[in-house]
């Protein structure tokens, strides 16, 4: 009898899970497209490029944990693409947990990656497994170029930010309003401290030495991975988005005006599909492929310490695809049991930052310059 095919892609139907799928057939894992509709899955793979090579299945799949625990049973690792996670990710995180798999998600929203770091991360150490969270282009990167950063002896504070022109997909959008029901925190002096709302502050790009209005993003994952890590005393990051219609920040901003003016009283079963609405309004339909000539973005980390400077900055192309490759990249090597350690681990601790962003460079979607100074 043969193995089961080792990857679960919970979500392949999604714009990302066909992205995850893509890259797994690139580096011949064997996997599953598990979701809730069979003939929506097909009719997804049969898109993916190359799929007539891949070695892969269609699973059926609702979201209880019993369901999803019997179709993750025999197998290694689980890449979620489901969100918002807030609402979607614990069933699987369960699910996973109990049937021995690796987990890893492609998040944004920090109250989910604290949650992960604190709840799950102690669980899945003790049965041996992996967790990590924001497994894709918004933190990896970012994950990245702060580890570059630290390894120069004596940086304490980490400053990150990140300009990004890409079309959200709906899940993503309604993660973004997601945040809003939580409270924000960045890194000081070893506490995570609360932001008073959403914090909008110029930020330059690096390099072309744009000034672009940025917003503190829900807090970011990059205090969370680095709260424990006592290297690192100050950790911020904000976010820039290049959109077409360039008022992604703005209606973020009204939302979160909208909520605590009018719906923070009300239970999630009505608040979501208030929080739904304004998401589909911004993005009412699943954005095209991207073009890598056109959807580029810069992540930079400025480190700091008593009398030592260091930067790391990352220029990319096409997002999705970066997550797509890093969670297939990253399920590649806890297929293949070379990663380093257990429990929560970010997404550039989890396989090594050096060994990740030689991935992206290899499929020419990045490229890391690194400035030294003391």
């Amino acid at each position: 009898m043969s193995k089961p095919r080792p990857v679960v892609i919970y979500g392949a139907s999604g714009y990302t899970g066909r992205l995850v799928a893509e890259y797994l057939r690139e580096y011949n894992i064997p996997f599953v497209a598990a979701g809730r509709n069979k003939a929506k899955l097909q009719e997804v793979m049969n898109t993916v490029p190359g799929i007539e090579t891949a070695d892969y299945e269609i699973a059926e799949v609702d979201g209880s944990v019993e369901a999803l625990t019997s179709l993750f049973e025999g197998r290694k690792v689980v890449c979620n693409t489901v969100g918002p996670f807030l609402r979607y990710g614990p069933q699987v995180l369960e699910a996973a947990l109990r049937a021995g798999c690796h987990y890893i998600d492609t998040a944004g929203e920090q109250a989910h990656h604290l949650s992960v770091v604190d709840d799950w991360g102690p669980k899945f150490a003790a049965a041996g497994l992996v967790v990590s969270t924001a497994v894709s282009m918004q933190y990896a990167l970012t994950d990245i170029a702060a580890r570059i950063v630290l390894e120069t002896p004596g940086i304490d504070t980490l400053e990150l930010g990140e300009y990004v022109a890409n079309v959200p997909t709906i899940g993503s959008t309604q993660s973004m309003f997601d945040v809003i029901r939580k409270d924000a925190y960045y890194l000081e002096d070893n506490v995570l401290k609360k932001y008073n709302g959403i914090l909008q502050q110029e930020i330059t790009v690096p390099v072309s030495g744009q000034v672009v209005t940025a917003l503190n993003w829900g807090g970011t994952a990059l205090p969370v991975f680095f709260k424990d890590d006592r290297r690192v005393r100050n950790c911020r990051m904000f976010v820039a988005m290049k959109n077409e219609k360039g008022d992604i920040p703005q209606r973020v901003r009204e939302a979160e005006r909208m909520f605590k003016v009018m719906f923070q009283w009300l239970p999630e079963d009505k608040l979501y599909p208030v929080l739904d609405q304004v998401a589909a309004s911004m993005t009412s339909s699943t954005p095209p492929r991207e073009n890598r000539q056109v959807h580029r973005s810069v992540d930079w980390c400025t480190g700091r310490g008593n009398n030592v400077t260091a930067r790391a900055v990352i220029h990319s192309t096409s997002g999705y695809q970066i997550t797509g490759l890093v969670q297939a990249y990253a399920a590649m090597r806890l297929v293949g049991n070379t990663y380093n350690g257990v429990g929560f681990l970010s997404p550039a601790h989890l396989v090594g930052h050096r060994e990740l962003m030689a991935a992206l460079e290899a499929y020419g979607l990045a490229r890391v310059t690194e400035e030294f100074a003391s």
